[in-house]
């Protein structure tokens, strides 16, 4: 087995993860609504616990069913050990294994597969199989993080990837040796999918008891050359964190697909055109406009036209899309009496239009683009000297935002320069231009 890390170096001190802004600011989540048990896959003894011990210990608390499958016995941690044969470090790891899940969840079977420890690779139909006689919709399916640059991690992850497309669950995934050998300040993990969840006293001190009955791993097994602690101080700081850490892929309303389903359902899935809650906020967002007149606007995510309508009225031009038929029909039909209106079918960031802008509004919008950095570049290329920006977006979680309001906006208004804001329990609401002036004094009312 070849590993793409060496972990006898120090590696990442786990001081520069906790000073991190960047891990600090990773959304914090709970179990996903809907999920009715817990399957945690360790591709080693002690990956569980290391890994999401702590989801582990919180689950078990609140009544959900929790099972752990072990994929290997872990018999070649000490492949130089003059003390300790594979058989035996298996029987040992194998007990450690059951101390820990009994330390975490005491209810919860342990299964072990005994796949060879390093071989994983050619045994993924194995874990496929077991793994989908398990796993259904209303499962949580948590493994090893497939870019943790460990083999059996990674085909353990792939194995779990194929048996929860095919079960149709969610699949979270736990980095471990990640944190001694990435960067916090590069781009070695997937920032946009990381979350984090956040453990009570209870889950993190089961969580510490487990990682205290790897001693094998902690701990020398004796004095001899081969048998140094796998685990040492530096690298188990990692895991005593107060919060655990998932890669959580990006929910499905990232997909053409979610949406076309929901216009299935109905015309108007957000109740746009009758709550008084979307009547306020379209009118706040005129309001917050910095100009009474804009030359072209363009409006991404228009739905059924609702907001659109009212921009009409400010602006000489509107070019406004959606990435729903449905949605850009009902639009257009909504529209057609307003000659300077243009609705198109168009999927934001990568089918951004052409020219430039001194108006562009994302109205609740923002949180289902992957990439928050591209959709800031393409408003940035694409916004006249003049330009203005407003954005407006959800603060409360939801299950089908891939990203926060909070994650939105600061990606929207990078390299801007914000003249306002509103800030409502439910929305954030801010308004940029490049030159920041205010209203006052771009109409020369202050100097």
């Amino acid at each position: 087995m070849t590993l793409l890390f060496d972990h006898r170096t120090e590696g990442t001190p786990e001081q520069a993860w906790l000073a991190s802004q960047r891990l600090s600011a990773c959304r914090v989540v709970e179990l996903p609504s809907g999920v009715a048990r817990l399957v945690v896959l360790a591709a080693h003894p002690d990956d569980e616990t290391l890994g999401a011990g702590g989801l582990i210990a919180a689950a078990a608390r609140s009544g959900l069913p929790v099972e752990v499958i072990v994929a290997t016995d872990g018999e070649a941690s000490h492949p130089g050990s003059q003390t300790h044969r594979p058989a035996a470090l298996a029987r040992l790891r194998r007990a450690e294994a059951d101390a820990a899940v009994t330390a975490l969840a005491p209810a919860a079977p342990l299964t072990f597969l005994g796949l060879p420890d390093g071989g994983l690779a050619a045994h993924g139909r194995v874990i496929v199989d077991v793994l989908t006689e398990r796993l259904d919709a209303s499962t949580l399916l948590v493994t090893p993080w497939s870019g943790d640059r460990h083999p059996d991690h990674e085909a353990s992850a792939v194995a779990a990837g194929v048996a929860a497309a095919q079960r149709g669950c969610p699949h979270w995934q736990y980095p471990i040796w990640a944190w001694h050998w990435a960067d916090p300040s590069s781009a070695d993990l997937p920032w946009s999918e990381l979350r984090r969840v956040e453990l009570d006293q209870e889950s993190a001190e089961a969580k510490r008891a487990a990682v205290a009955a790897y001693i094998s791993q902690h701990k020398p097994l004796s004095e001899l050359p081969g048998d140094e602690a796998i685990l040492p101080p530096h690298v188990t700081a990692h895991f005593a964190r107060e919060f655990e850490t998932f890669i959580v892929p990006l929910a499905p309303a990232a997909n053409t697909d979610y949406f076309e389903a929901l216009y299935a359902r109905s015309d108007d899935p957000w109740g746009l055109r009758n709550r008084f809650y979307e009547q306020r906020k379209r009118d706040l967002v005129c309001a917050v406009l910095p100009r009474d007149r804009f030359r072209r606007a363009f409006e991404p995510g228009c739905a059924t036209g609702l907001l659109t309508a009212r921009l009409a009225r400010r602006c000489d031009e509107v070019l406004a899309c959606d990435v729903v038929d449905r949605a850009v029909a009902l639009a257009r039909e909504r529209l057609a009496a307003l000659p300077n209106v243009r609705v198109e079918s168009r999927r934001i960031p990568d089918d951004w239009p052409t020219g430039s802008f001194d108006l562009v509004v994302l109205s609740e919008v923002g949180y289902y683009c992957q990439d928050l950095a591209a959709l800031s570049g393409r408003i940035r290329a694409g916004l006249a000297f003049d330009g203005v920006v407003v954005a407006c977006h959800w603060r409360h979680d939801a299950p089908d935002h891939p990203h926060s309001a909070d994650e939105v906006q600061n990606a929207i208004g990078a390299g801007l320069n914000k003249i306002a804001s509103h800030i409502e329990e439910d929305f954030l609401l801010d308004v940029w231009t490049r030159s920041g002036e205010s209203v006052a004094r771009t109409g020369g009312i202050v100097r």
